[in-house]
């Protein structure tokens, strides 16, 4: 059992009253989480366990974690390369510092260097000196996906993030917009927007695919928690277009294939859209159409059930996203078919961390931002759109907004 007295509580700086009232509060919400297993219970329980660390946490150290914590995710990345996760991963058990190293051929002292933070953090544990065993985030990044997250954030976003602030401050800090004068194009120098850039780059387009395919974390999805029956099956109509659900921009279509697999019995076509070069090398399915498509030019698919972008908008200024808009207006039915677009919904308050560091990644590789309500009814609005409802996701993942034409 864990005892604290009230004269080395203070002796820390941590007054009783709030230390016991956060204890309260951080075995009431595992409780919680414990019995329920639902996402916001989860995340409730969380955010309580941050809270009480952070009653331990002295400022000035709080100033130096933050300060130094790139360097927690630059040991992850060269131990990517060093092949560090999938050699533990694949022996299973002890590994000494010298295999580890010769793996890759790489020198002694640089490796423990690397391996000394990825052990502080829980990538790694240390069975003995200078001996190694695997952990669960050990595992967890030999995953596809997981890794590419790493690769996207790092490599492709992190020299133009180090350039933020400097481009602020040539620009009177003004928030920016439109996809071709922001920060990646003064850290890259380049004229070309984040999506004619990336295939110029060996190896990134792959990497931002697969980043696509990961975007979703595990948080759970749309089609485990939005009534999609009752909000889009039930009022299709074969003898319409017979288009059931159009994946705008939908990458490999990922999400496609899930919609399929959930709902394999309900009847109409499925159409993946993208740009060429990325429906080439698309996910293959017998139920699925691919249509090589431009969000700039007019949307090839008229009168489809449901047209559905799963972080598209967010990549646009809101006059990029009014053109967007005005194409997919054209090709609706009013009255029949539905915009379903799954993004974040920044709240005016409380916002939660990962929608709101979302939406600085969002200026470094775009130039665009996350929107709050008020933001989205702005844009949809403007471009001939009412929403029916914000659809609200447990925990702090991508909401629904369900939207008509007006």
């Amino acid at each position: 059992m864990f005892i604290m007295s009230s004269n080395s509580c203070h002796a820390n700086g941590v007054s009783q009253k709030p230390f016991d009232g956060l204890i309260r509060q951080v075995a009431q919400a595992a409780d919680a989480f414990q019995h329920s297993q639902n996402e916001a219970d989860r995340l409730a329980a969380l955010q309580a366990a941050q809270k009480l660390v952070e009653v331990f946490q002295k400022p000035q150290d709080a100033v130096y974690n933050l300060a130094y914590s790139p360097t927690q995710v630059m040991c992850v990345r060269i131990a990517m390369d060093l092949g560090i996760f999938s050699t533990l991963s694949e022996r299973n058990g002890p590994v000494t510092l010298e295999d580890l190293a010769a793996t890759k051929g790489a020198d002694l002292v640089l490796t423990e260097r690397v391996l000394r933070i990825l052990a502080g953090i829980g990538y790694v544990a240390e069975h003995d000196v200078r001996v190694y065993i695997p952990t669960k985030m050990t595992r967890q990044m030999t995953d596809r996906l997981s890794g590419a997250v790493v690769r996207f954030i790092f490599d492709i976003g992190m020299p133009t993030l180090a350039k933020v602030p400097e481009f602020l401050r040539m620009t009177n800090f003004r928030n920016p917009s439109g996809a071709q004068n922001g920060a990646l194009q003064y850290a890259e120098k380049t004229e070309m927007s984040l999506w004619d850039w990336v295939p110029t780059k060996p190896g990134f387009l792959d990497v931002c695919n697969t980043f696509m395919e990961a975007d979703r974390g595990s948080r759970p999805s749309w089609l485990e928690w939005f009534p999609v029956k009752e909000r889009i099956i039930d009022g299709f109509k074969e003898g319409e277009s017979n288009v059931l659900l159009v994946d705008i921009a939908g990458g490999r279509g990922h999400d496609l294939v899930a919609f399929q697999s959930k709902f394999s019995e309900v009847p109409g076509r499925l159409i993946l859209e993208d740009l060429p070069h990325v429906v080439a090398e698309a996910t293959q399915h017998p139920k699925i159409e691919h249509v090589s498509f431009d969000l700039f030019k007019a949307q090839p698919i008229q009168g489809a059930r449901t047209y559905y972008m799963k972080f598209i908008l967010h990549d646009w200024s809101d006059e990029e996203s009014r053109l967007i808009l005005s194409h997919l207006g054209a090709a609706m039915k009013k009255g029949y078919s539905k915009l379903i677009i799954e993004e974040f919904v920044l709240a005016d308050k409380e916002c939660a961390m990962l929608p709101a560091m979302w939406d600085w990644e969002m200026l470094i590789f775009c130039n665009s931002m996350e929107r709050t309500a008020s933001q989205w009814m702005k844009v949809l609005d403007s471009a001939g759109f009412k929403i029916v409802k914000f659809w609200a996701p447990p925990g702090d993942g991508q909401s629904i907004i369900e939207a008509e034409l007006k």
